[in-house]
């Protein structure tokens, strides 16, 4: 059985960093939530994609057998949660996050990324919420992933992760 690893953490945090580095170690396919969350389609940034669309897709990869799933979100992803091997929050200082997210605005203003078509209002407004995002969102997944008898670990570097998923109690080639 392949590994089921599900990263949270604010923005910039490195969750797709680590997902692609998880995903060619264990040679499983890497999720970005917000490939499900957001409607690309849409002709500006922001929109939302259709709750039962997004549902459907999110099962669809869930029941597949190995997956790194990664992004922000918590409350539609209980199906995840309870069989995941392990759940890591990925943890590293504010300060860090804010310089990855600024860094990757400029680098999209300046075409060196494919851009999501932000604009400076937007990244203040996720700086804002994501600076908000440990003592809201974070602690609001950390009791919704207790209440179902799960584990959070906290990872502040990718060394971190790896000891994280080479633990033996990762339940990785056991039966959930």
């Amino acid at each position: 059985m392949k590994p089921r690893i599900h990263i949270i953490g604010g923005s910039g945090s490195g969750k797709s960093y680590i997902a692609a580095k998880l995903a060619q170690r264990f040679a499983v396919p890497a999720y970005d939530l917000d490939e499900l969350f957001w409607d690309h389609a849409a002709g500006c940034y922001g929109i939302r994609a259709d709750p039962t669309k997004r549902d459907q897709q999110f099962l669809t990869i869930v029941a597949q057998d190995g997956w790194i799933i990664e992004g922000v979100y918590f409350q539609w992803l209980t199906p995840s949660f309870d069989v995941a091997d392990v759940i890591i929050a990925l943890t590293p200082s504010i300060w860090v996050r804010h310089w990855r997210v600024a860094g990757r605005f400029i680098l999209r203003k300046l075409g060196r990324i494919p851009s999501k078509r932000e604009s400076l209002a937007e990244l203040r407004r996720l700086l804002r919420w994501s600076h908000a995002y440990d003592t809201d969102n974070l602690a609001q997944a950390r009791k919704l992933i207790a209440e179902r008898g799960r584990e959070l670990v906290d990872c502040k570097t990718f060394a971190d992760v790896l000891a994280a998923t080479e633990t033996p109690n990762m339940r990785i080639g056991r039966s959930h």
